[in-house]
């Protein structure tokens, strides 16, 4: 009997693609949550938001598809961020939801379910925080300084 070699077959992964077909049906990046909105917020500084709320899509309700990605702006630029650039962001998830901006709500305010992850996907390494710190991933995230940022696109459009 003859071995015969099997052909490895490499996925490409989603943060490794700076471009996808569909890039020009969703919306611009938008940065939903800074490094500091979350302490901002719970320390009572004037003008904080938990998140950017006046980043959110404006309709009501649509259904839809989303990324969500990291971004870590340019040297001293924190809070100011003029433009984000694709080149900046890596891309970590993808989700549908029946509304964008509810669904982006959640993340904004707790972290939703990916707050209690960490960096290896593993629930069970997470210490149990305050919503005002929040916890797992998206504490490590802003502890490094990056920002969480999403873009969108309506269903019927994909």
């Amino acid at each position: 009997m003859v071995a015969t070699e099997v052909p490895i077959v490499s996925r490409l992964k989603r943060e490794e693609c700076k471009r996808t077909k569909h890039d020009s049906e969703f919306s611009k990046w938008k940065i939903l949550v800074g490094p500091s909105d979350w302490e901002d917020h719970s320390s009572g500084k004037e003008g904080a938001e938990r998140y950017r709320v006046h980043n959110l899509p404006s309709c009501i309700q649509s259904p839809g598809v989303y990324e969500l990605g990291l971004f870590v702006s340019p040297a001293g630029l924190r809070r100011e961020v003029r433009k984000l650039r694709s080149v900046d962001i890596v891309v970590v998830y993808l989700g549908q939801a029946e509304n964008i901006r509810t669904r982006l709500q959640r993340y904004g305010r707790s972290g939703a379910h990916l707050a209690n992850v960490d960096s290896t996907g593993n629930t069970s390494n997470c210490k149990v925080m305050s919503l005002e710190r929040g916890s797992g991933l998206f504490e490590e995230i802003f502890s490094r300084g990056y920002s969480i940022v999403f873009r969108w696109a309506p269903m019927e459009l994909i």
